[in-house]
């Protein structure tokens, strides 16, 4: 037992709650001073920061002193440190331990506006129940709770409180028909189905929120989210693959397509119904990066090979660079163990260069997975031409990121051979430079520049095959041959090309110039003779009898086939302006006067005008130089049954073109 002096002595030295309380109930149980230790107990009270040492207070207040009122004070003073829920559950149960029901309840009402969270309300209707007993107080509370319910979350939260504290089925499937008003994503309508299956373990009802999520969610996404639920909640793959269905149905972009398939794989391990979803995702892509993801995603989630390495081939179309394309080669090589495919891949890549870190980039892939030794020299060999003239290629490449047509590629690939010999860089270039090609000029001087550089006359045959149905007239053809017979020196394709021209022509100017061309560039006298006897079969007027014969003795210095076409002229003959056209051609083509002389006296027995035998004498003096044939023919046209009309046209030739002024003045 102590003394007054020694608790005085304990009294002055309490720095905590916990010497407070000791000494004070020391002072009640040793002194018997109530007084004193009630006095040394409202002290320390009002040192007190925390609930936990104000029911340390309180509890010693009701157990030392016997004081309820004092304790009382205690537990309305902790009120103010309340911050927490539980902390006024602990100062309910206290007040409730000291006998003190209505405080208790006055503590538990303010508890509730310390209440956050749906599973707050819930504990402390526990514990209203576990300490007051006041079924209405924690019903009310519970009523709370609902009324907080924002979320899906919250009414599963509260549906799970209500059958834990309460254990009332009815009410918390109440609250799951509710919360199905307010689901407005697949996310929520799982959760609602999920809480259904696990609260209260009934499958009726999830199937049903399934149901109505199915019919109210609008977005693919949505569907997704429901799907993977039932599937893996519900239990129920078949159900799963109708809402997924659905879902895909209802998706318009490959990303989400995607997101569908690998959600399928995740939780119905569907592959081939996955695949068959990437594969709509796959019409939805263009762009490289797109179709690469693709790729991956399907080689990860499916393990199809097949398909992996069929989209990353179709990457190929997306206008890759150098890099991206090195990165699909590596893919098809150590992931799809596809060499081929890869090496047919880096051959893209290797055309696709534009810098030299991208050179580098693909030279090394290249001489990791060839095995083509031609292909590897070919390499090497840029390798080392490259590294020997570093300024120069970096010029070069500068130059080729700023081409933009084929003749400028053409031209740079030019000055590559001519400045280092590097045949296989100007190859890549002049690739490029066929891919930009659009006009048939272009694709014969890419020839040209591949044969005089290369000398690949199995490249120059490619390009020349795909242009000649290009050859919509002679000129174009003409040109192609020229280029056939200078780089190939195919003058057996060259036949044949104007072997199909011979074939579909049908007028006297297409045979005399395929005749010409013939005899020209084939040197063929005796193909060029008969295409000239088939423009004689041709012919149909003086003009194109006149041409033949006249090509005819330029070309093959024919004079047979020459005067037959004559012949054949005369036969279309049928007024002066025809004869005239007819006699000068001979005249001047063929230097015969036997033949100018047939023709002319064949025009005197068909014309018989004063002005129509005029005309023949003047070709008399013009083409054989005859004056006294021409006075003769003269002296008939006097004689014409028009003369008398025409008689001043006639005396006016004679005294100039005859220069016969005597004989003119006398006709007067």
């Amino acid at each position: 037992m102590s003394t007054k002096e020694e608790l005085e002595e304990k009294a002055e030295s309490c720095e905590t709650s916990e010497d407070y309380v000791n000494v004070a109930t020391e002072i009640a149980k040793d002194l018997s001073d109530k007084d004193w230790a009630g006095e040394l107990m409202d002290e320390g009270a009002e040192w007190a920061q925390t609930v936990d040492e104000l029911i340390l207070f309180a509890k010693a207040a009701d157990d030392a002193l016997g004081d309820k009122e004092r304790a009382k004070q205690y537990l309305i003073q902790a009120k103010d440190f309340g911050t927490t829920t539980q902390d006024f559950v602990s100062l309910a149960g206290a007040a409730a331990a000291i006998g003190d029901t209505d405080t208790a309840a006055e503590i538990m009402t303010a508890a509730q506006a310390k209440c956050t969270k749906i599973a707050d309300f819930f504990a402390l209707s526990k514990s209203i129940q576990d300490v007051l007993g006041d079924a209405d107080m924690a019903k009310q509370t519970i009523d709370a709770a609902i009324g907080k319910c924002k979320t899906v979350s919250d009414y599963v939260d509260c549906a799970k409180g209500i059958l834990d504290v309460l254990g009332d089925k009815d009410q918390a499937k109440g609250l799951f028909d509710t919360a199905a008003e307010s689901c407005k994503t697949g996310d929520d309508c799982a959760t609602l189905a999920k809480g259904a299956l696990e609260i209260l373990e009934d499958a009726a009802l999830a199937r049903s929120l399934y149901e109505k999520g199915e019919a109210q969610l609008e977005t693919g996404k949505d569907l997704v989210a429901l799907a993977a639920s039932a599937a893996s909640d519900l239990k129920d793959p078949e159900y799963a693959k109708v809402i997924y269905a659905k879902a895909s149905d209802r998706m318009e972009k490959g990303e989400e397509l995607m997101t569908l398939a690998k959600s399928i794989v995740d939780s119905l391990e569907d592959k081939s119904l996955a695949l068959d979803i990437y594969n709509k995702a796959e019409a939805l892509f263009s762009t490289f990066d797109q179709l690469a993801k693709l790729a991956k995603a399907i080689l990860a989630d499916i393990g199809d090979a097949a398909a992996a390495g069929a989209i990353y081939q179709k990457t190929l179309e997306a206008n890759p660079t150098s890099k991206q394309l090195v990165q699909v080669a590596q893919a098809l090589a150590d992931e799809l163990q596809d060499k081929p495919g890869a090496l047919k891949v880096l051959a893209g890549a290797e055309l696709a260069v534009k810098t030299n870190d991208e050179f580098k980039l693909t030279t090394e892939a290249i001489l990791k997975y060839a095995d083509d030794a031609d292909w590897i020299d070919a390499i090497k060999d840029q390798k080392e031409r490259r590294e020997a003239n570093a300024a120069l290629y970096t010029d070069f490449l500068a130059r080729e990121n700023e081409c933009e047509t084929s003749g400028a590629l053409i031209m740079l690939a030019r000055s590559v051979f001519a400045e280092t010999g590097d045949k296989h860089y100007a190859r890549k270039l002049y690739k490029r430079a066929q891919k930009l090609a659009h006009y048939f000029p272009e694709y014969l001087t890419l020839a040209d520049a591949i044969s005089a550089d290369l000398e690949d006359a199995d490249w120059v045959r490619e390009i020349y095959t795909a242009q000649l149905e290009k050859c919509d007239d002679i000129i174009k053809t003409n040109d192609l041959v020229d280029g056939i017979l200078a780089n190939l020196k195919d003058s057996e394709w060259a036949r044949t090309i104007y072997n199909g021209v011979a074939q579909s022509a049908n007028k006297t100017t297409d045979f005399v110039r395929l005749a010409r061309i013939v005899n020209e560039k084939l040197d063929d006298t005796q193909w060029a003779g008969e295409l000239f006897d088939k423009a004689a079969d041709a012919c149909l007027d003086v003009v194109g009898c006149t041409t033949a014969a006249g090509a005819v003795l330029a070309g093959l210095g024919d004079a047979e086939r020459a005067r037959s076409l004559y012949t054949k002229a005369e036969t279309f003959c049928e007024n002066p302006d025809d004869y005239e056209i007819l006699v000068r051609s001979a005249a001047e083509q063929s230097g015969d006067t036997g033949v100018v002389r047939g023709l002319v006296q064949s025009a005197e027995s068909k014309l018989s005008g004063a002005r129509e035998l005029t005309s023949v004498a003047e070709w008399t003096l013009t083409y054989l130089g005859d004056k006294s044939g021409a006075r003769r023919i003269y002296e008939k046209a006097l004689q014409a049954p028009d003369a008398a009309s025409r008689k001043s046209d006639v005396i006016l030739s004679i005294k100039i073109k005859l220069g016969d002024e005597a004989w003119a003045q006398k006709l007067f």
